[in-house]
């Protein structure tokens, strides 16, 4: 059976918009027992290494595994997939995070947990050990929208020029807008 992995971006949670739909999507199918999406740590070394030990543990019992990562999630599942070669569906992903979170350097509140800490340059550090300048294009199903108010979402088609599978529209969010009308594409992706 396949398993699907969502990966949060950053200051988010396993309580996400995108991911619960998903849940739902695979919970209405009797399949709940084939998705996570764990509370990441804030501290990319430590949130990675959430990641592969989910992943490993599942790749021992299940025929595959997918990952779908938003926005800083997206960065991640991009190291993720290609240290496992997994297929991964990219929601308008932070592709150049090492830079991107420089702006938010010093304390921050995670609106969804209350969690609060600070960041700091040794963490830029950790995201830049992370970075996948040439991922294997056939692994990525890129969704972008325009309208990305937090990314520029040239930078995603930049990095990815001939994804396997790309969605991309005018207008939206950085939240991606009608999200939800891709979720039964997004399993038939994962092999659902």
């Amino acid at each position: 059976m396949p398993f699907l992995i969502y990966v949060h971006g950053f200051n988010s949670s396993e309580r996400s918009f995108k991911s619960q739909r998903v849940k739902q999507a695979l919970e209405q199918r009797g399949l709940g027992q084939c998705f996570a999406c764990p509370r990441l740590d804030w501290q990319p070394q430590v949130a990675i290494q959430q990641l592969c030990e989910l992943i490993e543990a599942k790749q021992q019992d299940t025929e595959s595994v997918t990952l779908i990562g938003s926005s800083l999630g997206g960065f991640y599942s991009t190291y993720l997939s290609e240290r496992y070669q997994l297929p991964a569906i990219l929601v308008n992903p932070a592709v150049a995070a090492p830079v991107l979170l420089r702006d938010y350097l010093g304390e921050q509140k995670n609106p969804y947990t209350g969690e609060r800490y600070v960041l700091t340059e040794r963490h830029m550090q950790q995201l830049e050990l992370l970075d996948i300048a040439t991922p294997t294009q056939s692994r990525y199903w890129l969704m972008v929208q325009e309208g990305d108010e937090v990314l520029d979402y040239r930078a995603a088609l930049k990095r990815f020029p001939t994804p396997a599978k790309l969605t991309h529209e005018p207008d939206g969010d950085h939240s991606f807008v009608g999200f939800e009308r891709f979720v039964d594409d997004i399993l038939r992706f994962a092999g659902f």
